[in-house]
């Protein structure tokens, strides 16, 4: 009862605070401009994941009367440091990649050290676990906001991989990591009225940032409780998979990896005359499966494991291929579908 209570605390915190946020910025003349490289067209508010990010810190807050954890302080840290990086970028436009990265690097390190604080672990098995999880985080956070360029999809990814975790978690009897998952679905259900379909204002990096954070830090959370890896990752596959491609493709190119592009997989569809309603759709639905697949590996045996395994694979594999078979079976000569969208 009191984690349901939660849920609509965050809902309602996060609509109230998203809609003041527009009216504060939009004064304030804080407008994502497009370019060649946007999905968008007409110049639009940005920075209101500080609503989404409100509301997920409300509903863990009331969450917490139930149940708390050093978990719930590693993900708050983790929201707030990065989200308060995203949000100096919206706001000045001007932070140089060297300096975001410096400041990403020290939000992991203090994230990192926060979640095996209590923990005892050989020095080398602990330092090589802390490496790659500020490596992970690191990344996705970066994943989280290179994948942010269209209406809805953070707060489906968000969505879904709250409500996955939560789930999950509850299985595993993981009370906190719980919390958070549901957590952060509230959030994103609270903003993304304001984003899909038409966008009236962008999560902005402030959104994205602590979407990815968050995500990143539960994934990492919930391998140390040994909940199987494939549960835990398949709810961030394709934003991996996504990610990884086009970052491999532009390095092989030569191209600059972290200048903004067109290349990413639901860039690519949009500009096949895709809408951003069915790609964010697609894009849902995919994550979801995934998601269900994953969750087989808790109470399946070896081989419903494998074959799930199997499945996301080609889940995965299938949307990344989704423009080339577009362009190949169904090309669409009405061009890009542009609308307003983050990007």
């Amino acid at each position: 009862m009191v984690l349901l209570i939660a849920v609509l605390d965050g809902i309602i915190a996060s609509a109230l605070v998203t809609a003041l946020t527009l009216r504060l910025l939009g004064r304030r003349g804080v407008f994502d401009v497009p370019n060649h490289r946007s999905s968008h067209q007409t110049p639009t508010v940005r920075g209101g994941g500080i609503g989404l990010a409100f509301g997920t810190l409300v509903a863990l807050a009331v969450a917490a009367s139930w149940i708390f954890r050093s978990a719930d302080i590693a993900l708050c840290v983790a929201g707030i440091s990065f989200g308060a990086i995203g949000f100096a970028d919206d706001l000045t436009n001007g932070i140089s990649i060297r300096t975001r990265m410096v400041l990403q690097l020290v939000a992991a390190l203090i994230v990192t050290t926060l979640i095996w604080n209590h923990h005892s672990f050989g020095v080398v098995p602990l330092a090589l676990a802390c490496f790659l999880a500020l490596v992970w985080i690191i990344s996705f956070v970066n994943a989280s906001n290179f994948m942010d360029g269209i209406n809805g999809i953070s707060c489906a990814e968000g969505i879904v991989a709250g409500v996955a975790f939560g789930f999950m978690a509850r299985n595993e009897h993981q009370y906190a990591l719980q919390a958070a998952g549901f957590a952060l679905a509230a959030g994103a259900i609270g903003f993304v009225p304001f984003n899909f379909p038409k966008a009236r204002l962008f999560l902005g990096d402030v959104g994205s940032y602590f979407i990815g954070s968050w995500i990143a830090v539960m994934v990492v959370i919930g391998l140390q409780a040994s909940i199987p890896a494939e549960a835990m990752l398949a709810p961030v596959t394709l934003y991996v998979a996504d990610t990884g491609l086009t970052l491999a493709r532009r390095v092989l190119r030569h191209d600059a990896w972290h200048e903004a592009h067109r290349q990413h997989t639901y860039q690519q569809l949009v500009d096949r005359g895709w809408s951003h309603t069915r790609t964010t759709g697609v894009v849902f639905i995919i994550v979801a499966l995934s998601s269900a697949l994953g969750s087989i590996s808790l109470f399946g045996s070896i081989q419903a494991r494998l074959v799930a395994d199997v499945g996301i694979a080609i889940l995965t594999v299938g949307y990344l291929a989704l423009p080339s078979l577009i362009g190949h079976f169904w090309n669409d000569p009405s061009g890009p579908a542009y609308e307003a969208s983050d990007g």
